[in-house]
């Protein structure tokens, strides 16, 4: 996801040479037929020294107030519309959060501004208000360059946010695809393996051929833009196919699977249903590699009008669980996906045997 093109104008400096570009449309005019030709070199390179804080914020800023001293200190004769370049100066550093260098340059251009006030009017209330004046339009520069960076900071975190989700939604799909077949994959070539038989090779070309298959899917969706949305949702399965395929890839690696379904699979609406597949399928999947293929397996499923409460409890063969304290990525991924669509994953172990459960509300999908 690459930055607006709001944020590249307004970090990139184009606002602020826009407006310079104005001033010194303006500047031309006014200094020709008001002012004298050294009066319009002072304000033009006022405006110049102004556009190079762009690239050197804190030299050309002081080169900024250097022009404005000359209108101190040589007689009055100037448009003096370089005056108006530290006002851009100061939205430009404020946008680009060079809170530091705004900072000092606002008081040292403010401090300048208010002396040459007091030049021009000398007695009166007239300094205190003019000086008063350029301190509330530097305090509207102050300002609106402080709600411009705000507001370009919400963007890059909101930017990064889905480039995160993007990158989890890449891990999930890894996982659920490349990672679960190669498993699959290692675990006929150690049954082979152990039975000496060579036929059962022919298995494992077909798996290899699968997960092959399913790598160059994912690397295509990433080549094409127009896969994002594919790549994010994963595809679209039916639970109650999903259901049926579990039930017998167990009962053909010899698991004794027994199911219980109260209620009907077809009336679960289809984004549930689209997470609870992943999550019968990661649950196959566990039981593949850790379940005793000796003892019972049994899958539950209770729906009613509000909710799906979906269970698989296998005994665990020895040393079949995973080992260390880190939680596996595909429970991780599954709970991820749940905590879109608001449900809970519960899994653990009691004793040999493991449970994987799963309540998703679907009373306000229906």
């Amino acid at each position: 996801m690459r930055p607006t093109r709001t944020h590249r104008l307004l970090l990139g400096g184009t606002l602020d040479l826009a407006l310079l570009a104005i001033l010194a449309a303006v500047t031309v005019p006014m200094g020709l037929n008001f002012g004298g030709p050294l009066g319009l070199v002072v304000d033009l390179a006022a405006c110049l020294a102004a556009a190079l804080t762009l690239r050197w914020p804190r030299a050309a800023g002081a080169a900024l107030g250097i022009i404005l001293l000359i209108y101190v200190v040589v007689p009055y004769q100037f448009t003096e519309m370089g005056d108006y370049a530290a006002l851009i100066v100061v939205l430009g550093t404020g946008i680009r959060s060079q809170r530091r260098t705004r900072a000092m340059l606002t008081a040292g251009y403010l401090t300048i501004l208010a002396i040459r006030q007091f030049q021009l009017y000398q007695t009166g209330i007239q300094p205190i208000l003019s000086t008063l004046a350029w301190a509330a339009l530097f305090a509207v520069m102050w300002l609106i360059g402080s709600a411009i960076a705000a507001f370009d900071k919400a963007q890059e975190q909101a930017r990064l946010a889905a480039l995160a989700q993007q990158r989890l939604a890449l891990a999930r799909e890894l996982h659920d695809t490349i990672a679960r077949s190669l498993a699959r994959v290692s675990r006929q070539i150690h049954d082979a393996a152990a039975s000496g038989d060579p036929t059962e090779l022919r298995s494992v070309a077909e798996q290899v051929s699968e997960a092959a298959g399913q790598l160059r899917w994912m690397l295509g969706a990433l080549r094409d833009s127009d896969s994002e949305a594919e790549l994010l949702t994963g595809a679209q399965s039916s639970l109650a196919g999903t259901v049926r395929d579990s039930v017998a890839q167990l009962q053909s690696h010899g698991f004794q699977v027994s199911t219980s379904i109260d209620g009907s699979l077809d009336d679960v609406p289809p984004e549930p249903g689209r997470v609870l597949s992943e999550i019968v399928q990661e649950a196959t999947a566990n039981v593949e590699r850790h379940g005793a293929t000796d003892r019972p397996c049994v899958l539950t499923v209770c729906i009613d009008a509000n909710s799906v409460d979906l269970a698989f409890i296998n005994e665990v063969r020895e040393s079949g669980s995973p080992s260390g304290s880190a939680r596996p990525l595909g429970l991780l991924g599954a709970a991820e996906r749940l905590a879109l669509v608001g449900g809970q994953l519960e899994a653990r172990r009691e004793g040999t045997h493991w449970i994987t459960r799963v309540m998703i509300p679907i009373a306000a999908r229906t």
